[in-house]
């Protein structure tokens, strides 16, 4: 395959991904003449239509879909191939793209380990973010994700970082004023605390109990469940990382204790990323350094 036909699908690529010749002209800096060429000399040398193109919008065929999943790819691993080679020269350096969870987990335990690792490997540049949105590796191209929670795909390289324990707490006051909470249904008739779900599964062996949380003061943030609960708003679920230090020292209860639940955080990578020595380098990293912090903030409770 010539040298125009690769320029014509990384053309390709870059349009689809942009969703208009215009942005994608825009944000890689081509002229929007240039990329709609090569993507027409692209149709013509296959034989085959791979965008729909109007005055208002543009779109992939059905077969334009399918060639474009394939195309995209190839070119991550070709570009994963040439990164491979120029680490083959000695030193770790490059891009990380990173998404994990936020929170306590991600600023205050992940964030300094990961900028610990850019300080002793200054030729690595570390691009980090805590969207709560699902990401998918191949598509986002994220180098490291950092999640809570069953994994399904098989195909991405997992290493486990740590078991969190999930508690139901509330203040002494709240329990004084509310009564005592001993089954999982007297959440119904308390007031709770909760994220982003509508619902609690709580698990003991092998008995399970919903309690539906829609209906509660919703606070789509760790710290600041954390910090309500403290106030006596109500009953919350939340990871031990948050809770610990104030169960130790009596300023929340738990509650429930035997209807806690363990969540695997894991590292997910894929294959192609597992590749670079800085990936795996900065996996090695976070897994030496992740459980003595925890065990740290357990004890000592989230800074702020």
């Amino acid at each position: 395959m010539n040298n125009l036909s690769w320029r014509a699908i990384r053309a390709f690529i870059l349009v689809a991904d942009a969703g208009s010749f215009t942005a994608a002209a825009r944000d890689n800096g081509y002229s929007k003449a240039n990329l709609s060429q090569l993507v027409t000399e692209l149709e013509t040398a296959l034989g085959i239509q791979l965008l729909y193109r109007t005055t208002r919008q543009l779109r992939l065929t059905e077969i334009g879909e399918g060639y474009y999943c394939r195309c995209k790819q190839a070119m991550q691993q070709l570009d994963s191939a040439a990164e491979w080679a120029c680490e083959s020269k000695g030193g770790v350096e490059g891009k990380i793209r990173i998404n994990a969870v936020g929170g306590v987990i991600g600023e205050d335990l992940i964030a300094p380990l990961v900028i610990d690792f850019q300080q002793a490997n200054p030729g690595v540049r570390v691009h980090l973010d805590f969207s709560s949105t699902r990401v998918n590796l191949i598509e986002d191209q994220y180098d490291l994700v950092i999640r809570m929670g069953a994994l399904t795909d098989s195909s991405l390289i997992v290493r486990k970082l740590h078991s969190i324990k999930t508690c139901y707490v509330a203040s002494p006051s709240f329990l004084q004023k509310h009564g005592p909470i001993a089954k999982p249904a007297d959440l119904a008739s308390v007031p709770l605390i909760s994220g982003s779900v509508d619902q609690w599964l709580l698990t003991r062996d092998k008995s399970q109990q919903v309690v539906q949380v829609d209906n509660s003061t919703k606070l789509v943030s760790g710290r600041v469940m954390h910090r309500a609960a403290l106030t006596g708003l109500g009953v919350t679920r939340l990871a031990d990382i948050y809770v610990q230090a104030d169960i130790n020292s009596g300023r929340l209860v738990e509650i429930l204790p035997g209807w806690s639940e363990s969540t695997e955080l894991s590292m997910v990578c894929p294959p192609l990323r597992h590749q670079l020595a800085r990936v795996r380098n900065l996996m090695q990293w976070l897994k030496e350094g992740f459980s003595e912090r925890y065990s740290q903030t357990l004890q000592m409770g989230p800074i702020g």
